[in-house]
């Protein structure tokens, strides 16, 4: 139950910043997305939309409660790893896995001055 609340305070932080909508390079695609706990309790429900310029990503992502913001991060091969809050030093939702066959899944991980406040699973599949 910590787990959600701390996450659900942090995304209403990130959900309160002024973001812009200026994205560069060529669309990934948008993606259907689940973020679970570390015991596989769904947590959060929304989308991810991903663009690709050369090995910057950069995008926009929005859960169902209505919470929104842009995201950016670096593409290594298939490899992604995005932060849902750039720009800030603490109070980070990072995003680390792997796109393969229209699935972009792996871990997140809620960083703050502390260290890792909290992680868990995540699946996105593209729509």
């Amino acid at each position: 139950m910590k787990s959600v609340f701390v996450l659900s305070s942090l995304m209403f932080i990130l959900a309160c910043q002024d973001q812009g909508t200026s994205f560069d390079g060529d669309m990934l695609g948008k993606f259907a997305y689940t973020a679970y706990d570390t015991l596989g309790t769904e947590l959060y429900h929304g989308t991810l939309i991903l663009f690709q310029n050369d090995s910057k990503i950069t995008g926009a992502w929005k859960f169902e409660d209505g919470r929104s913001g842009q995201l950016e991060g670096i593409a290594r091969s298939t490899e992604l790893n995005l932060n849902l809050n750039p720009g800030y030093d603490d109070n980070n939702l990072l995003l680390r896995g792997t796109v393969s066959d229209g699935t972009f899944s792996g871990s997140w991980e809620q960083i703050g001055f502390p260290g890792i406040m909290d992680r868990g699973l995540f699946t996105a599949f593209k729509q």
